[in-house]
């Protein structure tokens, strides 16, 4: 599993005739770059490093003072020579003391610290080497530990398969020519098409819209596939799934899951107000627009929700998402018009969304996407798109910044089921039958 794994390492320690041996091991016998630094070549180091898939640390860089005072020293080194965009990578901290080796990992694994946290920290015994007189079996030790850490093993297994699914992908598409000539005269134009293709946008539509980002998202496809072809499997993933509990409280759990469906759902990202795409999320400016929702039905009254007690300390923005069928947009059918429908993001709160006054209980209301975390909104929100508030309008609207305000756009599984929920809603049939 590590081999693939590790094809760097950076070996960290007070003393280079200790580890002079394991680099030499890393080097010549697994093929893995080795380099090392003193705690004196860090601090005269005024660079991050660029990534290391493995780090060799002494816990003691200073034997004079204490394991608590090295943490903090380490912590120092990592802000400094890691920093925040190092990539994936594990640590092996030198240490024979629990005590010691639980004290780093809760100082490393803080939070808000200012460096990329590491997949694993397994500790290893130097001793046990230094008397064994060579560094044979580090990484087998190593290997052996790390499988004891189902989740860190499957990031490293899922690392090396989105990196060799990346490398197939790229051959992949090289391999659609039989000769250089033909690769580098005709691959960016290959690569135009499938760039258009994601969105269907036309060419006419493309001026200051960020294609490279949608070529991206295009090869997602092909690298999911070659992903889930190159990943081996860890044996000990889910074989106990009894014990999968995640005991949180709601609000921890609401904190947690509003990320992920935020990732799963949303994209925040190549957003063009002068592009109006199927699938865009706007906020609604201007407040005489019959879209801007002011008031509900709720305990069967109209109320103003910025005012009513229930409502009004709930941070909220009224939103419109684009709902034009992608094949008339794909097609330029749409005559410059885009089918819109009214809505709210607000704060999430469970009993306004499902309680049993909930103002979103009538099937006009969309009220799946919940809880998700937005930028700029501390608390997890909910949105609810209104059916009703289903209109037609300029496309030269939804581009006045005045009116409408582009802030996201839903991802393909989100728009294909708000699309299918409303085309259930307004096709809803009747019959007037006379009862006796």
């Amino acid at each position: 599993m590590l081999q693939e794994f590790i094809t760097s390492a950076l070996v960290i320690d007070d003393d280079f005739e200790e580890v002079k041996d394991l680099i030499s091991y890393l080097e010549d016998e697994k093929d893995i770059w080795a380099r090392y630094f003193s705690p004196s070549d860090i601090e005269s180091k005024t660079t991050s490093f660029n990534n290391r898939k493995i780090i060799f640390l002494d816990l003691y860089l200073d034997d004079s003072r204490s394991s608590t005072d090295n943490i903090a020293v380490i912590r120092k080194y990592f802000k400094s020579i890691i920093g925040e965009n190092f990539g994936t990578y594990g640590i092996v901290l030198w240490t024979k003391h629990t005590n010691h080796f639980e004290d780093f990992c809760d100082k490393i694994f803080q939070k808000n610290n200012p460096f990329t946290l590491p997949l694993f920290v397994i500790p290893l015994d130097k001793t046990k080497y230094k008397r064994q007189g060579n560094y044979q079996g580090v990484l087998e030790e190593l290997e052996e530990k790390l499988e004891k850490d189902v989740a860190s093993s499957f990031f490293v297994e899922w690392n090396k398969a989105v990196k060799i699914g990346s490398d197939n992908t790229i051959t992949t598409l090289y391999n659609l020519f039989d000769t250089n000539d033909k690769k580098n005269k005709h691959l960016e134009a290959v690569l135009y098409s499938l760039a258009l293709n994601f969105t269907g946008i036309p060419k006419s539509n493309v001026e200051n819209y960020d294609l490279q980002k949608d070529l991206i998202k295009s090869l997602m496809d092909t690298l999911q596939f070659e992903i889930t072809s190159s990943y081996i499997g860890v044996k000990e993933l889910f074989t106990q799934q009894g014990k999968l509990h995640f005991n949180e409280t709601a609000d921890e759990k609401s904190k947690v899951f509003s990320k992920l469906n935020s990732l799963l759902l949303l994209d925040l990202q190549n957003l063009s107000q002068n592009s109006p795409i199927p699938g865009n999320v706007y906020e609604i400016i201007d407040q005489t627009s019959p879209l801007y929702i002011k008031e509900l039905i709720y305990k069967k009254k109209n109320e103003d929700i910025d005012i009513h007690s229930d409502f009004k300390d709930l941070k909220k923005r009224r939103i419109c998402i684009e709902i034009t069928p992608p094949c008339d947009f794909a097609q330029n059918k749409k005559q410059s018009l885009s089918r819109i429908v009214g809505g709210l993001q607000m704060d999430f709160n469970k009993e306004i969304l499902k309680g049993n006054n909930s103002p979103f209980k009538t099937d006009n209301f969309y009220t799946f996407l919940y809880p998700v975390s937005i930028e700029g909104f501390e608390k997890p929100q909910m949105i609810i798109f209104d059916f009703y508030r289903f209109q037609t309008i300029n496309e030269s609207d939804l581009k006045n910044k005045d009116k409408f305000k582009i802030i996201m756009k839903t991802k393909d599984k989100l728009f294909a089921d708000v699309l299918q929920k409303l085309s259930s809603h307004t096709a809803r049939l009747g019959i007037a039958v006379l009862y006796p």
